[in-house]
């Protein structure tokens, strides 16, 4: 049923239920959880509750959903791996649980065992036991598989250490081992019709009845020990029961003629036949194995075991005794680390262990008396100063001839010390790892080869990479294409002579966009004078190399300016000198060009600010003369229009000429003049966009002959070298009582 707020969906404080209800699952294959089906809802409530490390993955895209337990184990993989596809990560367990997938979503619940899983590719993972089982929609078809995990680790890591130690009982196992790979099983039947046995003649030879066929049962049961005589009895009436358990399994003794006896190990299936409450057994299929040669093995095996248990606990620090189910710990000598305990105590738990470690030390134990296998676990204490220390204990079952467990034999490591150099390692981790994080630059490691060993969450927070992306080569996929090789060449290099390592190259941000950065780093050398590792740290400097390329181009445009400067005012002396009667007259109009020239620069200097457009170079002139729009006899009239920087010095310096005229000759000289500029833009028939300015005195009175603008340098500029600096157009028009002249020129 569908919850009335899905908000709160799943319940739960865990902090995957908390991770889930505010997942963006719109973003994944699955859609907003409101959608999902009740059955996968069950599956996600089912596997938060769960303690064991318990996940589902969803549909054909394999997507991610796990409880805290996985969480723990995913290690910093988590939260990463939520919603996300499980083929993403352990890659290297794909080739296994890749085809178990595929089986679990056709129907098939199916199990992987001691499968290692190993998140950062260290070799030191745990391994664990995993169960697949379908989780089918009300239609029948299956949405998802959910995967649980039982973490063997403790049991592999204890059989491996209990192999290195138990060499001495290796040869008395092979010798089982043979025993019973040389017993030859025997195979009968019972007919309750009948109440006789058919035996073969293995099963004849291992009871000791005359010769194979059919057999009275009471034939059978006299051969049978009188101790397990009666235990077969019923077990066998328990299989012709139809309510009863149909399968069977036991150990029982049969005496020979002679005396000897021949333990066995018997297996039965009941056969059936009716349905329901009305059906019936009408046999019972068995075997038979001569065990005995094995129980001798056994006891051999169980002499050995005390033999090195013993040895065990007198070479180490501390040695306890428990009974089988824990609840009771007969002894513990302390050796100065705990306080004694040298009679039977059931308070053992709360004068030894915190309220914690109580549980954890429970389950342990349950695990270790359910397995049969040995108890470990690094767990606090309360040692013998009063203060909390910590102990490494092992403890391993003492079984008696039927394979009961009669006591625990443990001993335990202080390890107190070492713990606390975990503490304080750790700790000093954390601090540098705040430090790195803090500081604008990404800081590194990496394998004399380039292979990243770490990286600061700045790294990760810059390139949107993954730590799994990220590590081993991964780093390399956002530097810039054109930089990679170069980079790793110059980086094996400086490794191989032993110097800094110094680069700059550009690395792709998390919108795709690439910076540059300056990458230093440098080598740790092992005991042998070998690099081990490489430290460094990279460092953004787009901004600085940005304002150097800048930096470069305005040295050039002020190089290209001032040249072109140079040449203008050359160009201007000379036809200045060329159209001056006297040096008085020179020097006037010189000035005057000069001032012109120098406001057009001034313009120039500010055009990355303030755009130079039309009326400002008409205003600059006509403020120069001591002129203002304002004046009713001016009119300037235009939108604004922003010139290219190449075209403002020439035509500036044509319409000085034309102010100058307007004042001394023109509109501006007399009381009835008017002046009028207009401008505007338009396309031309290929979509060229182009400026056309007109210039109109009115009411021109009076007009020498000889002014400038009829034989000088200003109209040789407008005529002349308006067209061939600009690719101008360019019309001079002066009539009785007014002057026009226009100007057209692109854009671009």
């Amino acid at each position: 049923m569908v919850p009335d707020d899905v908000a709160r969906w799943p319940p739960g404080g865990s902090e995957m239920a908390g991770r889930i209800r505010v997942h963006d699952w719109s973003a994944t294959p699955l859609g907003t959880a409101a959608g999902w089906t009740n059955r996968l809802r069950l599956a996600v409530e089912m596997l938060l509750a769960s303690p064991l490390v318990t996940y589902v993955v969803c549909g054909p895209e394999r997507v991610l959903l796990y409880n805290d337990a996985t969480a723990a184990m995913l290690g910093s993989m988590h939260p990463d791996a939520l919603g996300r596809s499980a083929t993403t990560f352990f890659t290297e367990a794909q080739a296994v649980m890749g085809p178990l997938y595929d089986r679990a979503f056709s129907g098939e619940a199916a199990k992987v065992e001691a499968q290692p899983v190993d998140p950062y590719g260290s070799g030191l993972g745990n391994v664990f036991d995993l169960f697949l089982t379908p989780i089918h929609e009300e239609d029948g078809s299956i949405v998802a598989v959910q995967v649980l995990g039982l973490d063997v680790s403790a049991r592999f890591a204890a059989e491996e250490e209990r192999d290195r130690m138990l060499q001495g009982l290796r040869a008395s196992e092979a010798r089982l081992r043979l025993a019973l790979d040389a017993s030859r099983m025997g195979v009968w039947t019972y007919d309750p019709a009948r109440s006789a046995f058919g035996v073969d003649a293995r099963t004849a030879e291992i009871t000791g009845v005359a010769t194979a066929g059919w057999v009275p049962a009471s034939t059978i049961w006299m051969a049978t020990h009188p101790d397990d005589r009666t235990g077969l009895e019923a077990r066998l009436a328990g299989m012709l029961d139809p309510h009863g358990d149909h399968w069977n399994e036991a150990v029982a003794r049969f005496v020979h003629a002679d005396g000897t006896e021949r333990w066995t190990q018997i297996r039965a299936q009941s056969i059936l036949e009716g349905g329901g409450p009305q059906r019936w057994a009408v046999h019972v299929l068995g075997t038979l194995l001569d065990i005995t040669d094995g129980k001798r093995g056994e006891a051999l095996l169980r002499e050995s075991e005390q033999r090195f248990r013993a040895f065990v606990a007198a070479s180490s620090d501390l040695m306890y005794r428990m009974n089988p189910d824990w609840t009771e710990m007969r002894q513990l000598d302390g050796r100065g680390i705990l306080p004694d305990t040298p009679q039977p105590t059931e308070a053992w738990m709360d004068r030894y262990l915190t309220p914690d470690d109580q549980a954890r030390v429970k389950a342990a134990s349950e695990q270790a008396i359910r397995d049969r296998t040995m108890f470990e676990l690094e767990h606090r204490v309360r040692q013998a100063g009063g203060t909390l220390g910590w102990i490494h204990s092992r403890a391993v079952p003492i079984l008696d001839e039927e394979g009961r467990i009669t006591e625990w034999l443990g001993t335990a490591s202080d390890v107190t010390a070492r713990k606390q150099a975990e503490a304080a390692l750790r700790e000093s981790e954390e601090r540098f790892r705040a430090v790195a994080n803090l500081g604008p630059d990404f800081l590194w490691s990496s394998d004399p080869d380039g292979r990243a060993t770490w990286f600061s969450e700045r790294w990760y927070a810059y390139t949107g990479q993954s730590e799994i992306e990220a590590l081993g080569h991964g780093w390399q996929e956002v530097i810039h294409p054109d930089d990679r090789e170069p980079a790793m060449a110059r980086f094996r290099t400086v490794v191989e002579q032993g110097r800094v390592y110094g680069h700059e190259y550009r690395i792709r941000a998390i919108d795709g966009s690439y910076r540059w950065f300056l990458v230093r780093a440098g080598q740790v050398h092992d005991d042998v004078e070998q690099v081990s590792h490489c430290y460094g740290a990279v460092t953004d400097i787009d901004d600085l190399r940005r304002l150097q390329e800048r930096q470069a181009l305005m040295v050039d445009e002020l190089q290209h300016r001032t040249r072109n400067l140079i040449t203008v005012v050359r160009s201007i002396a000379h036809q200045t000198m060329a159209s001056s009667a006297t040096p008085g007259d020179f020097r006037t109009r010189f000035n005057d060009r000069l001032a012109a020239l120098s406001r057009v620069q001034g313009l120039l200097s500010r055009s990355d600010r303030e755009p130079i457009t039309i009326r400002a170079l008409v205003q600059a002139e006509l403020d120069a003369l001591g002129v203002t729009p304002e004046q009713v006899r001016v009119e300037l009239e235009g939108h604004p229009v922003t010139l290219r920087k190449a075209s403002v010095q020439t035509l500036a310096l044509a319409l000085h000429e034309l102010a100058t005229n307007a004042r001394k000759y023109g509109a501006l000289a007399g009381g009835q003049g008017r002046l009028r500029v207009a401008w505007e833009t338009y396309r031309t028939i290929d979509g060229e966009r182009w400026l056309s300015l007109t210039w109109l005195e009115e009411g021109i009175s009076c007009l020498r002959a000889d002014g400038p603008i009829r034989r000088g340098y200003g109209r040789e500029l407008i005529e002349k070298a308006l067209p061939y600096a600009l690719k101008a157009r360019t019309s001079y028009e002066l009539g009785e009582a007014q002057l026009r002249c226009s100007i057209e020129m692109p854009m671009s």
